[in-house]
């Protein structure tokens, strides 16, 4: 029996006058062809964009050799949504996504700015006792001392070392932690004594006290016979501590030369807690934490604050202005650390690890 081989689909005689399925098959093999080669076109472009090396620059950079290294934090938790991840992509940050933030987040952080202008947001909802947390290395006024409780272990490693260079035990912590009643009191009492002129060069009015952040600290020196008075002024041996506080994350919060900028005059026992790298940018271009969030709302993402504190030290900053009718959307990276922190102002401050790219 003779068998006929089936002929395929595609198969079409050239021998003979095309038929119009064979004109429908020769148009298919085209389109397909077509199609093939389209995709294929495309597959490598997108391999060709990926493969390209990104080389970030900085508007604006301070750098500085250093040879220390700073404590790791864990990444704080912040009331948002975090959405889809964007299709956005800067030359700094490989991949982004979207935090949804809700307006009043921008009273919460390290970086909330209180002076004169601004009003102190919270009252003592983070503080707790130094009598149980601190070391061996300081003492205190008494065990109503209180802080910030993630601000603690910074104090403690500081004056750890300072002890441990200089053999000397006698800083005083005189007040951290102050409640609006408090400062009421003692404002009250000042402006008694002399004025409302000259109380407000020195203390400041209730519920513009940096001390209500609990991120804010008095040292003074120890002695039983002046117990209570301000004797710590930053020189001799002590002037170690001005100069390196910045090292774990505290900042002299009003030093000489800008009282037209912070209000105040001059006090070098105080400190402000405002984490490592605003700490090394404020003390490496001799600005104040006013200054410091100046420069920081002039960047975005896509143009961020290059702070570069040496070796593995190196940080990107910028600004997103908060939105006071609906949540504010906020990119940050997908992968790596960063933390955020309001302004107290208008708006957020993001500063994310360099090294997140690659």
């Amino acid at each position: 029996m003779n068998r006929t081989k089936k002929k395929n689909f595609l198969y079409i005689d050239l021998s003979k006058p095309m038929t119009y399925g064979d004109q429908f098959k020769l148009m298919f093999i085209i389109m397909f062809i077509s199609c093939v080669l389209f995709t294929l076109i495309y597959l490598f472009s997108l391999i060709g964009r990926n493969g390209k090396a990104d080389t970030p620059s900085s508007a604006e950079v301070s750098s500085a050799e250093a040879s220390y290294s700073v404590p790791n934090e864990e990444q704080p938790s912040v009331s948002s949504e975090v959405s889809q991840v964007s299709e956005m992509n800067t030359e700094f940050f490989d991949d982004i996504e979207t935090l949804h933030l809700k307006y009043d987040e921008i009273y919460k952080g390290d970086l909330i700015l209180v002076n004169k202008n601004y009003k102190c947001p919270s009252d003592g909802e983070n503080v707790v006792s130094l009598k149980d947390l601190k070391t061996d290395s300081y003492v205190i006024t008494d065990y109503s001392v209180s802080l910030d409780k993630d601000i603690i272990v910074y104090l403690n490693q500081m004056l750890d070392d300072f002890e441990e260079l200089y053999g000397e035990n006698d800083v005083m912590v005189a007040c951290g932690y102050r409640s609006y009643s408090n400062q009421e009191e003692i404002f009250d009492n000042e402006v008694e004594e002399v004025g409302v002129e000259e109380a407000e060069k020195w203390v400041a009015r209730p519920g513009y006290s940096e001390h209500q952040t609990g991120l804010v600290l008095d040292f003074t020196l120890d002695n039983d016979s002046e117990q209570g008075s301000i004797k710590y002024d930053g020189t001799d041996i002590y002037e170690w501590i001005n100069k390196n506080s910045y090292k774990y994350g505290f900042i002299l919060r009003y030093p000489v030369g800008k009282e037209e900028i912070t209000g105040y005059s001059p006090e070098p026992w105080h400190f402000r807690y405002v984490d490592f790298p605003a700490a090394f940018y404020i003390m490496q271009n001799e600005i104040t934490l006013e200054e410091y969030i100046d420069a920081v709302r002039k960047h975005d993402i896509n143009s961020p604050l290059l702070i570069d504190g040496g070796g593995e030290n190196k940080w990107y900053v910028y600004y997103v202005p908060a939105n006071e009718d609906s949540e504010t959307e906020v990119p940050v990276p997908k992968n790596g650390n960063y933390k955020i922190s309001g302004d107290n102002v208008q708006g957020f401050i993001i500063t994310a690890d360099v090294d997140i790219k690659g």
